[in-house]
């Protein structure tokens, strides 16, 4: 027991030294992503096996939307989004779904299948994008401008969020 002083600060010690390299890891100009910034073009593989890459929608309004499978709010925001598929005058607006742990692949499409998901599906190995962009949690969502500039960003989901992504994309249109 006259060790525990010293475990407890050995484990605060700890804790503060892996603060201190996220936080400085996520402080690089290719990390974390701040509103008004262009966002960097990025390649990522679809669920159909196509190349997806940022800048060729360059023009248009991207959302990104970034979510797991085992991830619950994920899926209650891409079933709530997927009204943005062909929506009249929103020609110019492209919905992509970017899933973090595309290992089941079949899991994966099982997903996409019974949600009725239209939009690209991309698959982000490892995190990777998820991890450049020093995103924290899932769902995360990002609208980038036809300039490929970064207007929204939100961590998390509810209903009212919705409303705050439509009336982002038509201040834009």
């Amino acid at each position: 027991m006259k060790n525990r002083p010293y475990t407890k600060a050995i484990l605060k010690l700890f804790l503060f030294t892996c603060f201190v390299i996220l936080l400085t890891g996520c402080g690089k100009s290719t990390g974390k992503l701040r509103i008004g910034e262009k966002v960097a073009d990025f390649r990522l593989d679809t669920i159909k096996h196509e190349r997806f890459y940022l800048n060729q929608y360059k023009g248009k309004v991207v959302v990104l939307v970034f979510w797991a499978t085992w991830c619950r709010p994920c899926k209650t925001q891409m079933l709530a989004m997927r009204s943005f598929a062909g929506q009249p005058g929103w020609q110019d607006v492209v919905t992509v779904f970017i899933c973090t742990d595309p290992q089941n692949f079949d899991q994966v499409k099982s997903i996409v299948k019974n949600l009725e998901i239209t939009s690209p599906v991309l698959m982000d190995h490892e995190a990777g994008l998820f991890n450049r962009f020093c995103l924290t949690a899932l769902p995360s969502t990002l609208i980038v401008d036809q300039k490929q500039r970064l207007v929204y960003f939100k961590i998390g989901y509810n209903p009212v969020m919705l409303n705050q992504i439509e009336t982002k994309i038509m201040s834009l249109l």
